[in-house]
Order: C-alpha cells, then structure tokens, then sequence
C-alpha cells in the first residue's frame, strides 16, 4: 500500500524553502479541487490523501478512464488513524519539499517513512534551474547541427545588466517558480521598471536569475523519466503538452507511436533517441549525490523541451533541455491515461471556470 498525495504548490514550496510555508490561493485552491488525481496512476489498495473526501469521491466516478483501481479516500487529519492499522511501503507526494514533509510528519507519519532534511535539500538544489546549464552542455556534445540551447546563471544584478546590454531578447528565469511565474522577457533591450525591480527581488531571495535567449518556438513537449529503486534512471515516454503564457494547459493522450510520428515531422527519432539516452546516462550521474534513502528510492521526473525553428533556413532544431522538474508530472499524468490503440487518440486539459479547476478529459477515434 502506498500513500499518495497531490501537492502542486510544490515548486513554490522549494522556492521559499520553509517547513511552515502557506502556499498562494491558486496553489491552494488547485490542490484542493484536483486531490483526486494520484488515483491515476495508484494500485488497489493505496490511500489517497485529500482535503474533502465527498468532493474526490464524486469527481473520482465521473473521470472518463477505463482503469479505475480500487483507493481510499482520507483526510491529512485521518492519516494516523490510517497508518495505526497498516504500514504503507511508500509515500508518493506530486513532489517532496520541507512543506509537505512537515506536513505529513505533523499528521502523525513516522519519520522513518519520510526523507530527511537532508536529501530534500538535495532534491532543491537539483531543482534549480540553473542544473539547466550542464545538462544542455553534456546533452548537446556532438549533436550540436541538430540541436540548440544555451543558458547562463547570475548571481548579481550588475552581471544582469550587462547581458540586458549585450543581447537583444533574453527570457529571464527564477531558479524555482511555478506555471511561468518566475518568468520574463525582455525584448530588444527593453527596460521595463517592473520588470527589472522582479529580477532584483528574485537575486535577492533566491541567489541569482538565469538568463537564455528568446527562441522562435514551434512546439513545445517533454520526455518523462523515473529514477528507481536501484539508482537507474529510466524513460518512460513522451509529452506532448501545451502551454499559453507560459502556463500548463493541457497534453495529448496517444500511444507512443502515434505521438512518436507527430515528432518526427519536425526531427529526426534517431536524434530523439539518442537525446533520451543521454539524459538517461547524464542525469542518473547527477542523481547519484542523493543519500540512499527509501522514501526517495522512486522519484518520477520530466524535462521540458522544444522544437525551434531554424534561423534563416528551413528546418528545425531540438532544445534538448528547456528545464528539468524534479516531480511527477502532468506528463506522467499524460502517460497514465494514453490508449492502448493508435486508432484512439484524446486530450487532457486543466481549465478554471472562476470557482474551480477541473480535468476534462475527451478522446476521439481517428
């Protein structure tokens, strides 16, 4: 049995790096409506954690999925009832940070079931995106005429200026943020009073800003990947995924041939492979600084890519490493629900209707 919780405030979370962090009202809000969710991708038998159990009840019947395991539903105030009669063998949180750690051990879970201090720390540091740099560096070797993508890391605001100066358009990242909110553009230069007042704040609470340059984008997607008990790191799949500004919308749900094909208009699959190795090889390295713990021993995780158009040519290059999330995804959300026919492809969208979030889901026969 498994405990499984929803936690999308989780990048936040890292952000503030606080064990009493309360998260925005978004952040609250999504939690709330979507806790249902690790239904997913749980076995018969695991235990959801979620804020109203009516509520995910409800929501849970009317998902449109074939595969519908057998769960429970209860409350972060009725974990220690649940855990009086039975042991989980893991916790399975969206992501762990100091805030749901303490959240679970204030509810009553030993901490002999929750990661140390320690190896979270070690998850944020991962988690920064400023890890973007060397991945692209290793990635990128050899596969440079196919590839692109490049990204650097400031820690003061002087060293900021001077890039503003020195290039044209430049997206300028927090280390850790959520949705594109940690996100701005600074086009041709420009020096928007707002703007640059957010990245001072952001080197001062967060020790530096990365700076890439604007690419003419084409598509966006991500490979999902899991690091498993034996310290290998594993691809799992493709997400074809969409965005508007910035923010995570929605993903197509199809077979990995049929979204495999979709790729392969714009790249080559040899180069698509050889990309999802590397990553394989490169990052289980990195990983390998993570203590030796069982409540991490599986950490799912995605890195978000994207096809660019080329620069006064035809054709298109693959940005192999636009960042790394060191979460379960809604990509792995994507792969829970892909039919198991390519004749069946669907959508998957998140959308707010002013009270609440929901997950539609709609496939369609081809």
């Amino acid at each position: 049995m498994t405990i499984r919780i929803f936690n999308p405030e989780h990048d936040i979370a890292l952000a503030s790096n606080m064990e009493r962090f309360t998260a925005p009202h978004a952040g609250r809000l999504l939690r709330s409506d979507l806790c249902y969710l690790p239904v997913l991708w749980s076995n018969d038998g695991d235990v959801v954690i979620v804020d109203d159990i009516d509520f995910a009840e409800s929501a849970y019947r009317k998902l449109k999925v074939d595969r519908k395991p057998a769960v429970e539903f209860c409350t972060m105030e009725q974990i220690a009832h649940v855990l009086s009669s039975c042991t989980p063998s893991a916790i399975d949180p969206w992501g762990w940070d100091l805030a749901i750690r303490f959240q679970l051990l204030s509810a009553g879970v030993s901490e002999e079931l929750l990661p140390s201090k320690n190896a979270v720390q070690e998850i944020r540091r991962l988690s920064n995106r400023k890890c973007t740099t060397a991945i692209l560096e290793n990635v990128r070797k050899g596969l440079e005429s196919e590839t692109c993508g490049k990204s650097l890391y400031v820690a003061d605001y002087h060293s900021f200026l001077e890039c503003l100066q020195n290039e044209a358009d430049i997206v300028v990242k927090a280390p850790w943020s959520s949705s594109g909110r940690g996100v701005r553009y600074f086009l041709d230069g420009e020096q928007a009073e707002n703007a640059l007042n957010w990245v001072n704040n952001v080197i001062r609470l967060q020790g530096g800003v990365m700076i890439e340059p604007l690419y003419n984008k084409v598509k966006d997607f991500g490979m999902e990947f899991c690091r498993d008990a034996s310290g290998k790191v594993r691809y799992h799949g493709l997400s074809l995924f969409q965005t508007q500004n910035g923010a995570y919308t929605g993903n197509l749900l199809a077979t990995e041939a049929v979204k495999r094909d979709m790729m392969s208009r714009y790249i080559s699959l040899e180069l698509l492979d050889e990309v999802a190795a590397r990553l394989e090889r490169y990052i289980g390295d990195m990983f390998s600084v993570l203590p030796v713990e069982s409540a991490i021993s599986d950490i799912r995780f995605g890195v978000d890519m994207m096809i660019v158009a080329k620069e006064n040519a035809d054709g298109f290059l693959l940005h192999p490493c636009v960042e790394i999330n060191l979460r379960r995804t809604m990509g792995h959300v994507a792969l829970s629900l892909s039919p198991l026919d390519d004749i069946k492809e669907g959508n998957m969208a998140i959308t707010y209707d002013s009270k609440r979030y929901h997950l539609k889901l709609k496939y369609n026969y081809m």
